[in-house]
């Protein structure tokens, strides 16, 4: 299938580049939008690109007699609505990157554009399709949990991941890119309602309390690499953490987004210089490093979802309860029911990444279908693939819990 890729950052280049390239007789990528000029030239020399085929912004490519039946948008999430809005008038079906946007109002907006033109559009909810996830979905559905009174789900973001991207990175500021819940725990939120059905009350919690200026005293500089005097005993001391990450996997995507140079040289530059090398407590980062949500699902069912950015160890964690003493909780790679007088594991029989984005956002990891994916709800009943369908204001997956968090208040997500 022919394709054209809109933004050649980290996803689009490591995930659906990667998997392209991988199998040429699934995908084959015959244009490029990307406004870096570096990362532009590096994707369409990968996939043999002519240089007419190679934009550096979405209008250009809309203008344009169609190239190819279809198209992954993976830019930044404000940018969603604008592009996909007009390369769905354009005639491209379109494999959007979560979330839809930013605004409820936005997300509605794309998905009824998409209906009335009667095409392609698909959310890449890629968890859905790990098979740690379909695992429990299993589980879940059949009724042999019996029934489930309260769920605890933790997503749990290791610190130096939280930095790089919450801090230093594309998600730091509400304002370029969107709040926590929506860039990080979207995820989540989508795989709560996968799960459980539709959520009818919710409030949420959250601040940013670590990652502030008075965390640290005017000696230290704006950057870690002019001199800072606790760089020794500092967790986000940039150049360790880069370099660490590239002695572990040169193709490590923190390091992806630093430099285009893998060399030890390229990445001490480019923290010299670029957003990276900023010390986290200099930045202009404004979104949450912990939040809560609770929801209040079906028959009672009460569901609390926490985000933390500070975890030594990187991972989602379920627990899931009934009225019976004892409990059923789940991890990356296992799942444990446990009722007295005895506790019986569920093997699962997956590799550890195959629960997280490390292996559901590579395509052939899932069962990526075929079709109008939006109109599918009679068509898979296992509801995998009904990622579009329905209005996102049926899904904590959008900006309800937002306000919820600012305002500190009950809000009823709209039905």
């Amino acid at each position: 299938m022919d394709l054209v890729l809109v933004g050649a950052g980290n996803r689009g280049h490591l995930a659906y580049g990667a998997y392209a390239e991988r199998h040429p007789d699934k995908a084959r990528f015959v244009a490029v939008v990307e406004p870096d000029d570096g990362r532009r030239a590096r994707f369409g020399e990968a996939h043999g690109i002519p240089a007419d085929r190679r934009f550096s912004s979405w209008e250009e490519l809309g203008a344009r007699p169609q190239l190819a039946p279809a198209l992954v948008n993976a830019t930044m999430d404000r940018t969603h609505r604008p592009s996909t809005l007009a390369l769905l008038a354009a005639g491209y079906d379109i494999l959007l990157e979560k979330p839809i946007a930013t605004t409820p109002e936005e997300c509605v907006e794309i998905v009824e554009a998409a209906e009335s033109r009667g095409g392609l559009l698909q959310i890449a909810h890629v968890l859905r399709y790990a098979p740690f996830f379909v695992k429990i979905r299993d589980a879940v559905t059949s009724g042999r949990l019996g029934e489930i009174v309260s769920v605890d789900w933790r997503e749990n973001l290791v610190y130096w991941h939280f930095a790089h991207s919450y801090v230093r990175g594309n998600w730091a500021n509400s304002q370029r890119a969107g709040p926590m819940i929506l860039t990080k725990c979207c995820h989540d939120l989508d795989l709560l309602v996968w799960l459980f059905g539709a959520c009818d009350r919710l409030s949420s919690f959250g601040s940013l309390t670590h990652f502030t200026r008075d965390r640290v005293g005017p000696e230290i500089p704006d950057r870690c690499t002019d001199g800072c005097p606790i760089a020794d005993a500092c967790l986000y001391f940039a150049p360790r953490v880069y370099l660490d990450r590239l002695r572990e996997n040169p193709r490590s995507f923190a390091v992806a987004a630093v430099s285009l140079d893998r060399a030890p040289e390229g990445v001490m530059r480019a923290l010299e210089t670029g957003p990276y090398g900023r010390c986290v407590y200099r930045c202009d980062n404004d979104v949450v490093d912990h939040q809560v949500v609770l929801m209040r699902f079906g028959q009672g069912l009460s569901v609390s979802l926490t985000m933390q950015g500070t975890s030594h160890v990187e991972g989602r964690t379920v627990r899931i309860d009934d009225p019976h003493p004892g409990f059923r909780q789940a991890s990356h790679g296992r799942f444990h029911v446990r009722r007295r007088p005895r506790a019986v594991e569920v093997p699962l029989a997956i590799r550890r990444d195959r629960g997280s984005d490390r292996g559901a956002d590579r395509p052939d990891h899932g069962r990526y279908p075929r079709g109008r994916v939006h109109r599918d709800r009679g068509g898979h009943p296992s509801g995998t693939h009904d990622l579009a369908g329905g209005r996102p204001r049926d899904h904590p997956d959008h900006p309800a819990a937002q306000p919820a968090r600012l305002l500190r208040a009950q809000h009823l997500c709209e039905s």
